[in-house]
């Protein structure tokens, strides 16, 4: 008798969730890419964003052991040069039915847009909009200040009475449906 068990099925480690094209911002050079998902336990992606080109407050929320479990990092590197086009780390969190963004909302905690490519944040941004839309959630939110990251709002985030960014899930498949047209996206998980 064979007993297949979870265990096996598990996979360690950082994770291929995409392939794109993006396109340097100097010379309009094409560019290969891949969307990685990091594992807090895994120590080879701990070695590799330590040693790698993050952002500070990647690296430190990464290393932490106070940041939440439930955070995802993500990073879009090139495949020949392994250059970091842009990097995020997101979160859920509850609000209650008082709040303006009342359920499950993705929060983008940290996010790092690399301005030496054009639009890198779209194949990113689609994937998060992706898991917001299949979770049937309301809204993705920043947990930062609209001058921070100024770009957003050409990816379809408007300025909240918080001063932050909101995308409401009716713009969700818009940025979808542009980023996989604009960066030939072909997902793999």
């Amino acid at each position: 008798m064979k007993i297949n068990s979870t265990y096996n099925k598990q996979i360690f480690g950082k994770k291929p969730i995409l392939k794109c094209t993006l396109k340097r911002r100097d010379d309009q050079q094409k560019q290969n890419a891949t969307l990685y998902l990091y594992d807090k336990k895994n120590p080879s992606d701990i070695d590799e964003v330590a040693n790698l080109n993050f952002s500070p407050n990647f690296k430190r929320n990464f290393m932490s052991f106070f940041s939440s479990p439930y955070s995802k990092f993500y990073a879009l590197k090139t495949d020949d040069t392994d250059e970091i086009a842009a990097s995020c780390q997101v979160s859920k969190h509850f609000s209650p039915a008082f709040n303006s963004y009342n359920g499950v909302n993705t929060i983008i905690e940290e996010m790092d847009i690399d301005s030496n490519f054009v639009n890198s944040g779209f194949p990113l941004l689609a994937k998060i909009a992706s898991d917001s839309y299949d979770n049937d959630e309301n809204f993705i939110l920043t947990s930062c200040k609209t001058d921070e990251l100024p770009d957003l709002n050409k990816f379809g985030f408007s300025q909240s009475g918080y001063d932050n960014w909101v995308m409401p899930q009716r713009r969700y498949i818009e940025l979808i449906d542009k980023a996989e047209k604009r960066s030939l996206i072909e997902y793999l998980a």
